[in-house]
């Protein structure tokens, strides 16, 4: 409170140095948001991310799983958004938690949880998660499907794929093939559903990387939008008539989001539409989309990572 900090009456120099933060975001943020709802949100990002565990549902409920935690010495409460997860607050340390090692729950935020709710896979579906490792969102949508169906798990790096494996063995989950492949250029199978959570700038976890955003640049926005753009395209045509495919990345920023969903629709993805996400998300989540049908979230509000997601469908003509 003594500290005296730099008397200027320029917002973004002013919230780079008070909050740690590249000049470069900082504008962005308070042309986008305004000044005092950018500073929230900065502020946010020097924050301690929440350990947020979700249920395994083919093994127990929420509250059998609350029960066990606190019976072995963890401090816990339920998550407002998602129906399974559990914000683990203080615990003896997770390897050392017998249901940790038993599959009852994996760590994942709560906006990770709400993306693979937009899918809705069924049992017996044939799935592609398509940048998958280290298979969060594979494991759930498999609980979704009653470990039922198939479940491609494909990831570009080989030295990730044994990650995968090792996640869905002690969750207790068969229907999930871990593969190493591209999914710019991956065309083995048709799938009932696809899931895109793409490689981003990673803007929305900041939190979870703090050195982080001192290695991006709006030149890093540009890189990761070409390759978002040529996964989505190859993706959607493995995706057949009346199937849904989710578009979601852990970044804030337009041109890695709906710019390009903008983009797909207008080129080569004539035959999908828009699909309303919010049937498919518990009434609390439903308020985090938005009139176009765009799923945000952002740290602090609430208090989740910073996600996108959009809900694609194929029409059946």
């Amino acid at each position: 409170d003594t500290f005296a900090y730099p008397d200027t009456g320029d917002p973004g120099e002013r919230l780079s140095i008070l909050t740690s933060h590249p000049e470069w975001l900082v504008r962005r943020w308070v042309k986008r948001f305004g000044e005092q709802r950018a500073e929230t949100l900065l502020r946010a990002n020097n924050g301690q991310a929440p350990l947020t565990a979700r249920t395994n549902s083919l093994k127990t409920s929420r509250e059998e799983l609350t029960a066990s935690l606190r019976a072995t010495g963890a401090e816990t409460r339920e998550t407002a958004y998602s129906p399974l997860g559990i914000d683990i607050l203080s615990s003896p340390g997770l390897p050392t938690l017998p249901a940790f090692r038993e599959g009852l729950f994996m760590v994942q935020d709560e906006a990770a949880q709400l993306i693979s709710l937009m899918l809705t896979p069924q049992p017996g579906d044939v799935v592609l998660d398509a940048c998958a490792a280290p298979g969060g969102k594979a494991a759930h949508l498999a609980e979704m499907m009653l470990d039922e169906g198939v479940i491609i798990a494909l990831d570009n790096d080989p030295k990730r794929i044994p990650m995968i494996r090792e996640n869905m063995q002690r969750m207790g989950i068969s229907i999930v093939s871990p593969l190493a492949g591209t999914a710019a250029r991956y065309k083995e199978k048709t799938f009932n559903r696809i899931l895109i959570d793409a490689p981003c700038s990673g803007l929305g976890v900041l939190r979870r990387h703090p050195d982080a955003r001192w290695h991006k640049s709006e030149n890093t926005l540009k890189r990761h939008q070409a390759l978002q753009r040529r996964i989505l395209e190859n993706c959607s045509r493995l995706l057949r008539p009346g199937g849904a495919l989710v578009y979601a990345t852990c970044t804030t920023e337009p041109e890695e989001n709906e710019d390009v969903i903008s983009w797909f629709l207008a080129t080569g993805g004539r035959e999908f539409v828009i699909d309303d996400p919010r049937p498919f998300l518990p009434p609390q989540a439903a308020r985090l989309v938005d009139e176009n049908g765009f799923f945000r979230s952002f740290p602090g509000e609430p208090a989740m990572d910073g996600f996108f997601g959009a809900r694609l469908v194929r029409k059946n003509a």
